[in-house]
């Protein structure tokens, strides 16, 4: 880059990018766009930046590149204005709420060039990092099985504290499905990806438990959502944001040389079961759950001082990785880690979620986004109405 690179940040959320952005030479945090003035005026001050803006549109021309930190149903199209307005996109999830939204977004980052990267923050928890370097190196053999679960109790966050609805209340518990998809798949799927870039989604298959804890919206207490890759391994992803329970993320990754186990909330530590294929007789086995730590020199020397550097940030350094990943990959003219195919394919297996559990469960087809002859496909998977 011949000069810094100017990045505005975009909403509450997009403040937890300022560490990682800060972070590579050559990259400045130059302005702050918030409806909110209160709000407005305090991240500018907590981070030192002078200029601050309350339209969209003003800031796009003073900086190159925007981190989306805004509600989920604005992303698409605040994410194309961008890109066409000259200017790189860092997406905090989903991408978009609509499969047309999708192709919008895929032909703006097409047509542009711009770098375009998902801020799946959940990617790049410490095991999950540390998961991939395993896979990279064949310890799990031939991947056959991934879980993902998000349980998340936001019922306080639905609402104002007037009562009016919140996005929220809208856009991820304004109908059935899995609405929030990315941080239970997005780690498998880089996961999978390690063992085999092409592999893809193929179709899901959604159903859900029923409406019980707060029957003022049409989202189930949990859903289920099983997708079928084209390698022919299953994921299973749980998404439960209405049920009195701790918030907790899990995974687990079954291979046919070992498999691996998250801490659930506090319960069991996380722990790795390991060995070559060979048959047991009955219950006498050489192998052993093992702890993480027995595991770590996987990581590489690079990983473990970026995740040292990112300790105490936001999501487990989460917000920092995905900062710093994107910053790196506009200096470096390198593809960003979680591209616009990954990300719109990661937000429509959501979307074929919420279109096969309104049809019993029926499986969904996803589209492939690489292949433009499969353009498009229509999901009946209809937005929520929302009143002016």
């Amino acid at each position: 880059m011949s000069r810094n690179l100017r990045v505005g940040i975009v909403g509450k959320r997009g403040a937890s990018a300022v560490a990682g952005l800060r972070s590579v030479p050559g990259v400045e945090v130059t302005a702050f766009c918030e409806l909110d003035p209160a709000a407005l005026d305090q991240q500018m001050r907590e981070h030192g930046v002078e200029k601050g803006y309350s339209r969209y549109e003003d800031m796009l021309g003073e900086v190159d590149a925007v981190v989306l930190g805004t509600p989920m149903q604005l992303h698409a199209a605040q994410a194309v204005h961008a890109l066409r307005a000259g200017c790189h996109v860092l997406s905090e999830v989903t991408s978009a709420v609509t499969m047309d939204e999708c192709w919008r977004l895929l032909d703006a980052v097409e047509a542009t060039g711009k770098t375009y990267m998902l801020a799946e923050n959940y990617c790049y928890f410490e095991e999950n990092i540390l998961l991939r370097h395993m896979v990279r190196k064949g310890l799990f053999g031939k991947l056959v099985f991934g879980e993902g679960e998000y349980v998340h109790e936001v019922r306080a966050i639905h609402h104002f504290p007037d009562g009016s609805p919140t996005w929220r209340y809208y856009w991820q518990v304004g109908g059935p499905g899995n609405t929030y998809i990315t941080h239970e798949l997005g780690p498998l799927m880089q996961w999978f990806a390690e063992e085999d870039p092409n592999n893809r989604i193929e179709t899901v298959t959604c159903l859900g438990s029923g409406i019980h804890a707060d029957p003022e919206h049409p989202h189930d207490d949990t859903s289920l959502t099983l997708v079928k890759m084209s390698s022919g391994a299953l994921l299973k992803l749980r998404l439960d944001m209405m049920s009195m329970a701790p918030g907790m993320s899990f995974y687990s990754l079954q291979g046919t040389q070992g498999c691996y186990e998250s801490s659930r909330g506090g319960g069991v530590p996380s722990r790795f079961y390991m060995g070559e294929d060979e048959p047991q007789i009955l219950f006498q086995t050489h192998r052993s759950w093992r702890g993480v730590d027995e595991y770590r020199q996987h990581l590489s020397a690079e990983w473990s001082a970026r995740i040292e550097e990112a300790k105490g940030a936001g999501h487990g350094g989460g917000d920092y990785h995905c900062a710093r990943l994107f910053a790196e990959s506009i200096r470096d003219g390198s593809p960003p880690e979680i591209d616009v195919y990954q990300a719109l394919e990661w937000t429509a297996a959501g979307l074929a979620s919420q279109a096969s559990i309104l049809q019993g469960g029926l499986p969904t087809r996803v589209p492939n986004f690489r292949d433009r002859s499969q353009r498009p496909i229509t999901l009946d998977c209809p937005p929520p109405e929302i009143p002016s």
